[in-house]
């Protein structure tokens, strides 16, 4: 018995449009209903079974946007996925109907096989919705009889991570268990077993050491990892809210170097944030800059051969090159922009884009037509080659940005030579922050009167530090747990 085709309903205003897309889907499998103007789409909405709507924005009459918030009144994204059709240049019209409720959008003239890749998309969602609860997984299971699970240390945008132990070694380990809801398909399922370990294991003192992967007894993929303790450099960041010169470059050269070892082997990380870098203690206490989740984006992305939509792209956009928010086919270079983002985060406190979202797509479309805000507005202390090589990172074209060693090596010269503003680790109450905030919003560092020195960093967190476990505020997937955690 076949399965049954999913019903569509296209809304257009030119019959011409609406005559071909119609014929063009039902030779792909989808049964179509059309209305060419707002009220006949309202009332087939409320007449017939639909599971996906295709929305014209400019219509005369009841405009596209007018429609889609009647039918948001009664119908929401998951129940009624809407992709909206555009012509505009101007993405503003797009940006509106994502707030009112659109789930997605195409550009006139459509191509039909990004329409179809984001039909499947929405349609997925609608499937999964409301999401069944994901398998209960407590303390004292064993995985393929290796590994007997213990506490849960956090939960993030990719997985579960559970302390366990080795049953046979009795060493300590972390193990990731995946999202059911990353594993749309079986081919997902399928990929991570053939390429788990070869995609996620990077051979560098600065990435977190992959140990194994397997499946749960119900099928859901799982990574052991070594076990950390630690916090993240996330979590630094709430704390400190920008760091020393000195500092950023302690982090960012060890950082650099795993993700320059990571492109030598293929890997491209995908997904480099603060709460993705683990600020790790050694047995002696030595801290060691772990980078955790190489590879788990591209495990968890369409195949390479599908056009991808910026929603099924894993990762975080505000640390997202262009590139990979367009859903272009990407390189070591994407991850260039990301450590750009995040010095520039380290260095200011803040984000490059000010404009901020919870909709991915709102994001995404942000961050394409506008452009970072300068490094040295923000820090007009810091040297102008430092800042350059910053900016250079935030490229929007790829051959412009420089090599990760390039960015390191720049960063680490000028830490050395130079001269910290005052930042004191305890402050009084009426002095706060460490940087004066100008007329213009620029963050100035304070200097003491008189002061030529820096004063001593405040003072690091201790070996086994726990931290926080909550959201991070940034779309991202914190497994919270600090260094326990071993994954965002």
């Amino acid at each position: 018995m076949s399965e049954p085709r999913p019903r569509v309903l296209i809304v257009d205003d030119l019959e011409d449009n609406l005559d071909l897309l119609a014929r063009r889907l039902e030779r792909k499998g989808y049964a179509v209903s059309v209305a060419s103007s707002g009220p006949d789409a309202l009332a087939l909405v409320d007449a017939r079974p639909l599971e996906l709507v295709i929305l014209d924005v400019m219509m005369p009459g009841m405009s596209g946007l007018e429609v889609l918030e009647r039918i948001r009144e009664t119908r929401g994204p998951q129940e009624l996925p809407v992709i909206m059709a555009t012509a505009k240049g101007d993405s503003s019209d797009v940006v509106e109907a994502l707030d009112k409720g659109a789930n997605d959008y195409v550009v006139k003239p459509i191509d039909l096989d990004v329409l179809i890749a984001r039909m499947r998309a929405a349609l997925r969602a609608v499937v999964r919705a409301p999401a069944p609860p994901e398998t209960e997984i407590v303390a004292g299971h064993q995985l393929d009889g290796k590994y007997a699970l213990g506490e849960r240390l956090g939960v993030g945008g990719f997985g579960t991570v559970y302390r366990a132990t080795h049953v046979a070694l009795r060493n300590p380990v972390a193990v990731k268990i995946l999202h059911e809801h990353l594993l749309g398909s079986q081919q997902a399922i399928r990929r991570f077993a053939q390429e788990g370990v070869s995609a996620c294991r990077v051979r560098h003192p600065n990435a977190v050491a992959i140990l194994d992967a397997g499946t749960t007894w119900d099928g859901l993929p799982y990574l052991v990892m070594e076990l950390l303790s630690g916090p993240t450099l996330q979590q630094e960041l709430e704390r400190e809210r920008v760091l020393r010169l000195a500092r950023a470059a302690e982090i960012a050269s060890p950082l650099c170097a795993a993700l320059d070892a990571a492109h030598r082997e293929g890997i491209v990380h995908r997904d480099v944030k603060p709460a993705n870098v683990m600020l790790a203690r050694d047995a002696t206490g030595v801290e060691v800059v772990k980078v955790l989740d190489f590879g788990i984006a591209k495990l968890l992305e369409p195949s390479p051969d599908a056009p991808a939509t910026v929603d099924e792209i894993a990762g975080t956009p505000q640390y997202m090159a262009p590139e990979r928010l367009l859903g272009e086919r990407s390189d070591g270079r994407s991850d260039i922009y990301s450590v750009g983002v995040t010095l520039y985060t380290m260095l200011t406190g803040a984000l490059p884009f000010t404009y901020q979202s919870d909709n991915v797509l709102v994001q995404a479309l942000q961050q394409l037509r506008s452009t970072p805000r300068p490094l040295g507005v923000l820090r007009p202390d810091l040297p102008d080659d430092l800042v350059a090589a910053v900016m250079a990172a935030l490229d929007r074209e790829p051959q412009q940005r420089p090599s990760l060693l390039t960015l390191a090596g720049v960063v680490a010269e000028h830490a050395q030579t130079f001269e910290e503003p005052v930042w004191p680790p305890e402050v009084a109450a009426e002095r706060s922050l460490a940087f004066d905030v100008t007329e213009t919003g620029a963050l100035v560092p304070r200097r003491e009167p008189g002061s030529t020195r820096a004063e001593r960093p405040a003072p690091r967190p201790e070996s086994g530090t726990v931290a926080k476990r909550g959201d991070d505020g940034e779309g991202g997937d914190r497994d919270g747990g600090a260094g326990e955690a071993n994954g965002r």
